[in-house]
């Protein structure tokens, strides 16, 4: 029995052959999944719950591992066993974390109350200062006037706040009550991360089980990649927010700045966001340095001047250099979008998404184009840069 033809007759060739047939079939279908799910999304609101239970402490859990595992490793060359240098150092994380918790816990509760308590009372002793000294000049009638209207909201402002939340105090230990699931966050992490240092090498082996055998190369090229670029900037980023809240810290006990440990940590928070961190964290500490005084400001912009300097010049080049391989124009337009998007989350982890996802597309693409080559191309143009490894991986 003869068997029919396979070959392509010319309504498929000029449509543009088989390929582009299978890819436009194929993207019809998944624009239909997804019209589907998206009328049907509620079904999917408990896997949503599980995610956003789980997926704090694994992101912490992945930052501790990438820091730790390098220490691990070396106690592994000295001759400890494995498993007792990860007992030690996950137990040691586990101290250090609760005497952090019972040392900055309480004067980071005084220090906001106080903040939100006296705010209005900082901006009439600045409005009195300001009057004073220009108490006879041509600029006192406009200033007083403008003055007035800027306390008359700031006292709406918390009049409103008082109104709607009953007591202040009582407002700032309902926000520390809703933070308490951040501290069980820093306690299941650890143990996560026990696990992640001790039986790492048996997950990646498995899951490079599970992958059809002549995907596996390419597989473990990307794993290389995004353990390179997402592993090493948080890694990195993560001790360059540490080092900069630290520095930010000693300055401000050192100038006597009020509210100094929220204010730190504030600026290690922003740390972790390119470019814009220091200019979101700068404004509220000018606020209220201003209005303690004029020299408190002084000393500030001294403190924060030095931190840019020893950041620009000494942390970030030794700690991250240049490990993203991201254009700088391509941070600030990621930034503004996953700002607008997520928030806060977004500015902090924008960058480190986006690497995922550029890793994934350039693979994706290079192995398009060496498809491309292969079926339809001629040794006269061809594309170029078709293979994938962490040599050959783009900085654009």
């Amino acid at each position: 029995m003869e068997r029919p033809s396979t070959k392509a007759t010319r309504w498929i060739k000029f449509i543009g052959g088989r390929n582009l047939i299978f890819t436009l079939i194929a993207g019809v279908l998944l624009g239909a999944l997804i019209f589907v799910f998206y009328h049907v999304r509620f079904i999917f609101n408990p896997v949503l719950v599980i995610f956003k239970t789980v997926f704090a402490p694994l992101l912490l859990a992945l930052i501790l591992y990438y820091l730790l595992d390098p220490i691990v490793n070396f106690f592994e060359k000295k001759g400890v066993k494995r498993l007792y240098s990860i007992i030690g150092i996950v137990v040691m994380l586990l101290l250090l974390i609760a005497a952090i918790i019972i040392w900055a816990v309480p004067r980071i509760y005084s220090q906001t109350a106080s903040l939100v308590n006296d705010f209005p009372q900082h901006v009439e002793n600045f409005n009195q200062a300001l009057e004073e000294l220009l108490s006879g000049t041509v600029l006192q009638n406009p200033l007083e006037e403008l003055f007035d209207s800027v306390e008359d909201v700031v006292y709406q402002v918390f009049n409103t706040l008082s109104n709607s939340l009953g007591d202040i105090q009582s407002f700032v230990g309902d926000l520390f009550s809703t933070v308490s699931g951040f501290f069980v966050i820093l306690f299941t992490a650890p143990i996560i991360t026990f696990f992640l240092l001790k039986d790492a090498s048996q997950f990646y082996r498995y899951f490079l089980k599970l992958l059809p055998p002549r995907f596996r190369e390419d597989s473990k090229e990307l794993g290389a990649i995004l353990n390179s670029q997402v592993g090493d900037y948080l890694k990195g980023q993560f001790i360059v927010a540490l080092a900069n809240g630290l520095i930010v810290f000693i300055g401000f006990l050192i100038i006597g700045m009020p509210y100094g440990l929220p204010l730190a940590i504030l600026v290690t928070v922003t740390s972790f966001i390119p470019y814009i961190g220091p200019f979101i964290a700068f404004v509220p500490c000018a606020v209220i340095a201003l209005l303690h005084s004029f020299q408190m400001l002084l000393g500030l912009l001294v403190v924060w001047i030095v931190e840019q300097i020893l950041n620009g010049n000494v942390i970030e080049p030794k700690v991250l250099g240049d490990q993203l391989k991201v254009h700088p124009v391509t941070i600030v337009l990621v930034l503004l979008v996953m700002g607008n998007l997520f928030g806060l989350f977004g500015l902090v982890f924008g960058i480190p998404t986006y690497t995922v996802f550029k890793a994934f597309g350039v693979f994706l693409f290079r192995k398009f184009k060496q498809r491309y080559n292969r079926y339809y191309g001629n040794d006269d143009g061809e594309y170029e840069d078709t293979e994938f490894s962490q040599e050959e991986y783009p900085n654009n």
